[in-house]
């Protein structure tokens, strides 16, 4: 811990420590950390904000602050994030769920709304969390779907948050690598597979090298190797006129684009996210 944060021990008040907080966190971030800690809202400041806090409260906060500082995120303190406007229990088996990958879902939305209909059944390979499929389920009440994952630790989360999001009843979550054991075929594929080459690993931020899984970050040497496995699969589990959106890295659009033509499939785009960055690659089976 910062020397600078052991000076406190007794009698502070709320705000003080909200600026304390917020010398190093947004806002939102520090409100969130009162909010899980002491249980206090955002009317809380206002009101209580000359409260006087227990040391216990006031070191309870400190120590996340320190453990912020020391490059873990809150979403891995508290083991929970939010995700399409949902939330979600992490475990050290998950990576967490990104605000990136909502362009993900933006498209497959924006892709059924334009043909006026919705998918029946949904695969999600490498799901992790189960946050794609479960806020697809949520946008499709009348689809059912599938999660995939190698993890046992993985599957075992993503059921607990089909359960906590209410979809548990149209949720199958399987072991295996990535379509082993999966049985059927299904007109919507969706995917956010380990896509950072080996090489690079160990020059990602601190936050994610230190807290992500490995297995759902490294995609070997050419940073494909899960695209490959997949696409070999893939011709076996889609039905005709089926779609697949796979989220990729920001510098991965030429080598998607010529993977796809290899393995003879139509690829209808490649989308980019909210930073202008390729994102998601769409692809048509006939």
């Amino acid at each position: 811990m910062p020397p600078h944060l052991r000076i406190w021990i007794t009698k502070v008040k709320l705000e003080a420590l909200y600026q304390e907080l917020r010398s190093s966190l947004s806002e939102s971030d520090a409100r969130y950390v009162l909010k899980k800690r002491l249980n206090l809202t955002v009317a809380d400041l206002i009101t209580q904000r000359h409260k006087e806090l227990e040391a216990d409260e006031v070191q309870s906060v400190l120590d996340d602050l320190a453990a912020v500082q020391g490059a873990k995120p809150l979403s891995r303190i508290y083991g929970e994030n939010e995700f399409w406007g949902m939330n979600f229990i992490l475990s050290d088996e998950t990576l967490d769920p990104r605000q990136d990958t909502e362009a993900l879902i933006e498209c497959v939305l924006k892709r059924y709304a334009k043909m006026g209909k919705t998918p029946e059944r949904i695969l999600d390979l490498g799901t992790g969390s189960g946050a794609i499929l479960i806020a697809l389920l949520k946008e499709f009440p009348g689809a059912i779907g599938v999660g995939g994952d190698l993890s046992e630790g993985a599957i075992k989360t993503a059921r607990i948050n089909a359960e906590k999001n209410e979809v548990a009843e149209r949720a199958e979550f399987v072991q295996g690598s990535w379509a082993e054991n999966i049985e059927g075929r299904f007109d919507l594929i969706v995917s956010n597979p380990p896509y950072i080459r080996s090489d690079v690993i160990t020059n990602l931020d601190e936050n994610v090298k230190k807290h992500d899984p490995i297995l759902a970050l490294d995609g070997g040497e050419d940073g494909l190797q899960a695209y490959k496995a997949i696409f070999l699969q893939i011709p076996e589990l889609v039905k005709p006129g089926s779609y697949a959106f796979f989220e990729i890295g920001f510098d991965q659009e030429e080598s998607l684009m010529r993977l796809s033509e290899e393995s003879r499939f139509l690829l209808q785009g490649v989308h980019r996210d909210s930073v202008g960055n390729p994102r998601v690659v769409e692809i048509f089976f006939e």
